[in-house]
């Protein structure tokens, strides 16, 4: 998933500059929002490996409103992240607009097939297959670096 998205980028980033204040600013912003989430967590009055999804038991103990309007913002963050990743991934897999389709079809059916898992199991089986496939990507991108100053 790393590749694409910095592929992507590529197109809209170019100044070095420009790369810093970002990784800085997102740096911040990550660690602040963290920070709020552990905050929330560290006051859960049950034990949290019995939790699904940790944070929705916390907002839900704080407002039932809130825990619909937080329902709502995860389903678009999804759904977003989906359709950017998925973009990604067809610009620099696809070589012609019948091939795109191919692999978009695939792509949908896939996700249909995935999403009658659940939650929970799917993140149980594909975080540490992912996990390894990223730190795959990481060492490429630093290899590739590495041998360009070599």
């Amino acid at each position: 998933m790393l590749i694409p998205i910095l592929i992507s980028m590529k197109d809209y980033i170019r100044d070095k500059k420009d790369i810093k204040n970002i990784s800085i600013i997102s740096t911040i912003i990550f660690i602040i929002l963290l920070t709020i989430v552990y905050m929330f967590l560290i006051n859960i009055d049950v034990d949290i490996k019995q939790l699904e999804m940790p944070v929705i038991y916390v907002i839900q103990k704080i407002s039932p409103k809130i825990k619909i309007i937080y329902g709502i913002i995860i389903l678009i963050s999804i759904l977003t992240t989906a359709i950017s990743l998925g973009m990604s991934f067809l610009k620099n897999t696809s070589k012609s607009k019948s091939q795109f389709n191919k692999i978009n079809i695939i792509i949908c059916i896939s996700a249909i097939l995935f999403s009658k898992i659940g939650f929970s199991k799917l993140v149980t089986l594909l975080y540490p297959i992912l996990g390894g496939i990223g730190l795959i990507q990481i060492l490429q991108i630093l290899l590739k670096k590495c041998c360009k100053k070599g």
